[in-house]
Order: C-alpha cells, then structure tokens, then sequence
C-alpha cells in the first residue's frame, strides 16, 4: 500500500513514504518552515520510491500533540493529499508512535510508558501507553493531562519507562528519579516513519479517519480560550 506520513506536530518534523517494505524519510529541521518545505519534501520521498503524491493509497499524520501553527499545516496537508489522490486518511497520536518506538528500543513491549510533552510553562501535557493485546497497534492510551513537569516526574511509580519530548528539559527532575527507566533519546519524539506503519496496521483492519472530523489535539488550549475558561490571569 502506497503511504505518505507527515509529522509536523514539533519544532523538528518529517515527511515519510512507505511501500513494499521500503521506506524513504525528509527531515523538516526549521522551526516555523514546515508550510514551506512539506509539500515538496512529500514529492521527494514518494519519488524516491518511484512514484508520486497523487498515487497514494494512504495518508498518515500526527495529530498531535503539538504546536498549533505546525499541527494546522500537518493535518491540513494530509486531508488535501487523501482528497487529491482519493486516499484512506489515518490520524495517528504522538504518544502512540513514541510508545511504540520506544517498546522496540527498549525493549518494553509488556509494560506501561509514561510519556511526557512540553507544553510549556514549567508544564508536562503526560500520558501512558498502556500495552493491549486486543488493540490493532498493541497499545491503548490513557488519557492525557497538563502537569507541572516536576510533579508529573516525582508521581510515576518506581520501574516506569519513560519517554517523549519533555525529557529534553527535565534533566534536574529525573536526576532525582534513578528508579525510572529512561527510554533511549531517539526514541523521544513522534516521527512520519511510525506514524506510517501505525496507520498501515489501521487501514488493513478498516479503521480510517473522516477527512471532516479528524482535528489537531494541541498540548494544551490558545491564551484566548484560557482566557474564556478562567484559567489564565489577565
């Protein structure tokens, strides 16, 4: 199955193509460019498998967590590529692909992952993956949650794996932690790839998103809407 994967949800981003076992992956490394670079690097890498966008069976894309300008772009970008090709659209969540990245790594595919966002302002936006036989992906995910990033560290039972992109500024927290086990760096982020054959592993059961109500999950909601709720101060 012909499959283009976009994850722009992070600063650091990419765009995969998949077919046949074989894989071709752009890395989108400037913050903040990704509506520049994404729609030819999704030309390049379904070139280098020797076929083109508009080709594709399948479109995958990070749903988030993340960013909202970089979410908007990804999601937005992968409804206009099923759109144009006539594609299956799978929405796929960053704790999902971390969690499976980070059970291949480590090694850890029989036990929770707790894996942690930056959602900024001394904030974690944390969930687990927990493992699930009965799950087409092998993983079911706990619902997520903003934390203080020191809180949501000294909380997570002795023996946890953890994961995800908070790790990069909790160095002091789990520095304390030497009970945890911490998941391998490169495992730490979402990426196109996995989020690629996750979707392939949905699709092959029939399990696919609609275009018109697959939406961005951001880490958490935009000053105007804490502003409404109450929850920010002036």
């Amino acid at each position: 199955m012909k499959t283009l994967a976009i994850d722009t949800s992070l600063a650091a981003g990419s765009v995969a193509a998949l077919h046949d076992g074989r894989v071709a992956v752009r890395r989108l490394e400037i913050p903040g460019d990704h509506a520049r670079l994404l729609a030819a690097a999704v030309a390049e890498v379904a070139g280098e498998l020797g076929w083109q966008p508009h080709e594709a069976d399948l479109v995958a894309v990070i749903r988030g967590p993340g960013s909202f300008t970089g979410l908007r772009v990804g999601v937005a970008t992968a409804k206009a590529l099923a759109w144009a090709a006539g594609a299956r659209l799978v929405g796929i969540s960053g704790f999902e692909a971390i969690g499976a990245v980070t059970a291949r790594l480590a090694g850890r595919h029989d036990q929770p992952i707790a894996i942690g966002f930056d959602a900024g302002r001394g904030d974690v936006y944390a969930a687990k993956a927990l493992p699930s036989p009965t799950s087409l992906t092998d993983w079911e995910l706990e619902p997520a949650a903003l934390h203080p990033l020191a809180a949501w560290i000294a909380s997570l039972p002795s023996g946890t794996v953890v994961a995800g992109p908070a790790l990069e500024s909790a160095a002091s927290a789990l520095a304390a932690r030497a009970d945890l086990v911490v998941s391998p760096p490169e495992s730490w982020q979402p990426s196109a790839v996995e989020a690629g054959r996750l979707a392939l592993l949905r699709a092959a059961a029939g399990v696919v998103d609609d275009p018109f109500t697959l939406v961005p999950e951001y880490l958490r909601p935009s000053y105007a809407d804490e502003r409404r709720a109450g929850t920010l101060g002036p």
